[in-house]
Order: structure tokens, then C-alpha cells, then sequence
């Protein structure tokens, strides 16, 4: 019963590691194609624009590691290897589709070993960041503090984008977006602290 159990569970990742990381794949060879937005854009084209670049975004593809580890995974060195495995696997998806994407055609030439490193620095940080993800998603299900590292890492973002990421409307969005996340996860966690306190006096 257990094995049956742990079968299907195996069988629910390899879905969602398969649908779930063509799209983020397929979104984010989208966003690095993007051409500045005009005056003239309709609105499906500026949501198509926004889901792009948020699910592009490195606080997002950590948020989808995160979401393996707390589904799927038993233990941290499972959500570990798990929200590894997601991001490789979605990585590998985004070349395979950027390869074939043609509305922007290659015209520099990259040698071997340039590519090589490329390919290397791209897996080395995907990796880590799905270990580090899956990690923390595992970690949520114990603590909801666990939290905190997103949080962080959230802030961090808007820091990194800095003050030109407030120029154009796709920038606003998604800074906008990250804000209220940064809000809501704060807000959730005094809740939760409060809701501990009012426990442990027996209120």
C-alpha cells in the first residue's frame, strides 16, 4: 500500500515537472524575446508580456522549486533532490526551446568553451537554487517562518532591478507584484506569530 502510495506520488512530479516546467520555460524564452511594449499594445498582449517576465523572473522559478519541495517531498533531502531535478529539468527545457525559437535569428558565434561555460553556469545556479527552494518548500510545512528566506530574497530582488526597473509599465507590474508579495507573506507571518502567542497564554 505504501509503495503503491509513493508510486503515485512519483508519477504526480514527473506530470508536473513536465507540464509545469514547459510552460515556465516556454514563458520565459518569451520574456528574453520581448520587444519594448508600444503605445498601441492590446491588453492579451501586455498580460502575455507580464506572465512572461514574472514567471521569468528568478523569484518565481525559486517560488515553483519551493512549491516541489512542499508537495511532493517527505523529507528535506528529498524536497532537496526533487526541486533539483524540477529545475534542471526546465532549464533544459528553456534551451531546447530557445533553440528552435526563431523571431530572433543567431547571428554571433560562440565558440565550444564559451558555450560550454554558459551551459555549466546555467545548470550550476539552477541547481542550487532548486536544492535551496525545494529545501525551504519542504521546510514551510514545519514553519511557515521558513518564509522569511523568500522574503528576503524578494527584497533583494527589487534592489537588484534598482530604480531604472520603475521606467517602463512591465517593470511597474512586476515590481508592483513583487511588493504585494513581500506585503502578504509579512502580514501572514505576524498572523501566524499572533495566533502562537494567543495559544501559548491560553487566549
Amino acid at each position: 500500500m505504501k509503495e503503491n502510495q509513493e508510486y503515485r506520488v512519483h508519477w504526480k512530479f514527473v506530470t508536473f515537472t513536465l507540464i509545469v516546467g514547459l510552460i515556465v520555460a516556454f514563458f520565459s524564452v518569451i520574456s528574453d524575446n520581448l520587444s519594448f511594449l508600444v503605445d498601441g499594445v492590446t491588453v492579451l498582449e501586455f498580460v502575455i508580456a507580464y506572465l512572461a517576465v514574472m514567471i521569468n523572473s528568478l523569484p518565481m522559478w525559486f517560488i515553483v522549486a519551493m512549491l516541489v519541495g512542499y508537495i511532493f517531498a517527505r523529507n528535506i533531502k528529498k524536497a532537496a533532490l526533487l526541486g533539483a531535478i524540477y529545475t534542471i529539468t526546465a532549464i533544459t527545457f528553456y534551451f531546447v526551446i530557445g533553440h528552435f525559437y526563431t523571431d530572433i535569428p543567431v547571428t554571433v558565434t560562440i565558440s565550444f568553451k564559451e558555450l560550454a561555460i554558459s551551459y555549466v553556469n546555467w545548470y550550476g545556479a539552477s541547481t542550487i537554487g532548486g536544492i535551496l527552494g525545494g529545501a525551504v518548500g519542504y521546510l514551510v510545512k514545519k514553519t511557515p517562518f521558513a518564509l522569511l528566506s523568500l522574503l528576503v530574497g524578494l527584497i533583494l530582488q527589487l534592489f537588484v532591478y534598482g530604480t531604472s526597473s520603475w521606467s517602463d509599465i512591465l517593470g511597474i507590474a512586476q515590481n508592483v507584484t513583487f511588493c504585494l508579495m513581500i506585503v502578504s507573506i509579512f502580514i501572514y507571518l505576524v498572523i501566524v506569530k499572533r495566533n502562537d502567542r494567543s495559544q501559548y497564554f491560553g487566549m
